[in-house]
């Protein structure tokens, strides 16, 4: 193990002696069931809703505009698709997951109107994107896209381009409503900083972060991500 490694490790026992769960991993976990049409959407080639054991009976479809969706070995089916424009039926799944694609999208609200379209009466659309006024978020959007490729160096997935046009919460509850679907829960989330472990003064900058805007409510609107649960409303269903 490199002196880094070493460090970081220590740093991680100490302050997060606690395996942290991912927030999306909890909503799909919640809302998850046997038998159930999953839409994966954004899933790339090697994830499968957030990780998260599947219930029995459960169908996932997953979609991604990389051809690398093809060999996802977690789906049951797969297409290379845009967002914006979705090759199914209206009311074809009971759950839509989303993690960390919104960011990377040109047109959100295209996006957001093909998945209540897809939505069945009753189906929940789960979503975890960056916050705009995170200084992760910040950092990205003013560095280079080379930078980010060099930051992400050594991972197994390209970084895509990013273009945050639906990330904050006013943005995003505008942009819902706008495609018809209505916000059930809307949290602004800041956990443990694995993305900063590849350097531990970093890491432990990021410790004081989390702890520091965690601290009150005061800071809330500084935190890492936005989870945001959603669903169609009776009236338009």
């Amino acid at each position: 193990m490199s002196f880094n490694q070493n460090i970081v490790s220590k740093l991680m026992s100490y302050y997060y002696p606690q395996s942290h769960r991912d927030p999306l991993v909890q909503a799909f976990c919640a809302h998850a069931k046997p038998g159930m049409r999953v839409l994966d959407a954004g899933c790339g080639g090697n994830q499968v809703c957030s990780g998260a054991a599947l219930p029995e009976g459960m169908y996932v479809v997953g979609v991604d505009k990389d051809p690398a969706v093809q060999a996802n070995p977690f789906c049951h089916e797969t297409f290379v698709c845009n967002l914006a424009d979705l090759p199914f039926d209206d009311a074809s799944f009971d759950l839509i997951h989303c993690r960390w694609v919104i960011e990377h999208l040109e047109n959100p609200l295209r996006a957001f109107q093909e998945f209540a379209r897809v939505l069945k009466p009753g189906g929940q659309l789960l979503v975890l994107t960056p916050n705009i006024f995170h200084y992760g978020t910040i950092a990205a959007r003013l560095t280079p896209h080379w930078f980010h490729r060099w930051w992400w160096r050594g991972e197994e997935d390209e970084p895509f381009s990013t273009f945050y046009r639906a990330n904050c919460p006013h943005k995003l509850r505008s942009l819902y409503t706008k495609a018809g679907l209505r916000v059930q829960r809307l949290e602004l989330i800041e956990g443990p900083p694995y993305y900063l472990t590849k350097y531990w003064p970093a890491f432990f900058c990021g410790v004081v972060y989390e702890r520091l805007v965690n601290s009150t409510k005061l800071f809330s609107r500084m935190r890492q991500c936005i989870l945001v649960q959603a669903d169609i409303p009776l009236e338009i269903a």
